[in-house]
């Protein structure tokens, strides 16, 4: 028995040795791939503020596609592109608007010097007259002293030379008479000219005045139409930066809307909500969330940022 023991040993060790050849080598098991759960987190939180709770578009246990509408103002922006139209309205209508200027008055005709000539004339005839009759007077004058100095006159005759003197001395006065008219048509010509002449400056004087009235009115209008236009593009640049300040929040990755969390109105007042959102585990759209079964994702909404 002794003399079989080192031959039983060597047969145990050879057949370790076949066993540990036919046995398959265990590999160092594979680091896993953290690349997904770096970049993308497994629970995303959002603050959104809104002005109406109706600008929210997601609900709690909503699914989220990357990309997806989470918080729009909605009613808000149609406040502001409504004003907008009216504002970019009102400005074409005042950009295009025509202000015609004054015309300048019109030119007068010019007053002719008068000159007087028939009113002349009838003051040389009326003073011609005037001279015949004193002439007439004084020789009837000088005709009736000589006859008063004749012996032997008969009465009739001194009478009737005294008649004819009468005679003249009306016609001297119907002369004068004459003579002081014609005067006083010669005065009045003047005067209506003078007359003609003091209007036609105060025309002239009162178009001048309403021309420049109306050119400052319309000086006026320039002015206040263009502070109009500045004030309406002012007005316009605020809407416009308004529009432009309405943020427009997107899921950053798919998954779904664990928890909407009210935080209360802010001082401006808009509303704060915060979102809690589960990250799809993997990168497909089919990869389920943490705690349920992969199904098939929805879509987007369609609404997109304006």
């Amino acid at each position: 028995m002794k003399g079989l023991i080192p031959y039983v040993l060597a047969i145990i060790a050879i057949a370790g040795v076949a066993v540990a050849q036919q046995s398959p080598t265990e590999e160092p098991p594979a680091p896993p791939d953290c690349s997904q759960t770096e970049t993308t987190p497994l629970r995303l939180t959002i603050t959104v503020s809104i002005a109406d709770p109706e600008d929210l578009k997601v609900q709690q246990g909503d699914r989220l596609t990357s990309g997806q509408l989470i918080a729009d103002r909605t009613r808000e922006r149609g406040r502001l592109e409504a004003q907008h139209n009216q504002l970019s309205l009102a400005l074409q209508r005042l950009q295009t608007s025509t202000i015609s200027a004054p015309l300048p008055p019109a030119a007068a005709p010019s007053i002719l010097e008068p000159t007087y000539l028939e009113e002349e004339a009838a003051i040389a005839r009326a003073q011609a007259t005037v001279d015949q009759a004193e002439a007439a007077i004084a020789a009837k004058q000088q005709e009736l002293t000589y006859l008063a100095e004749l012996e032997n006159l008969d009465p009739l005759v001194l009478e009737h030379e005294q008649a004819n003197l009468a005679e003249l001395q009306q016609a001297h006065t119907a002369a004068v008479r004459d003579y002081q008219l014609a005067l006083g048509r010669r005065s009045s010509s003047e005067y209506d000219h003078s007359v003609v002449s003091a209007q036609a400056v105060s025309t002239r004087n009162r178009d001048a005045l309403e021309y420049q009235q109306q050119q400052a009115a319309y000086e006026q209008r320039l002015r206040d139409r263009d502070y109009q236009v500045a004030q309406t593009q002012l007005r316009l640049d605020e809407v416009n930066n308004a529009i432009a300040s309405l943020a427009v929040v997107r899921a950053p990755y798919a998954g779904r809307v664990r928890q909407v969390k009210w935080l209360g109105q802010n001082p401006d007042g808009s509303i704060s909500v915060e979102l809690s959102v589960l990250v799809r585990a993997g990168k497909g759209s089919q990869s389920a969330l943490p705690g349920e079964q992969p199904s098939v994702s929805s879509g987007a909404d369609g609404v997109g940022d304006r």
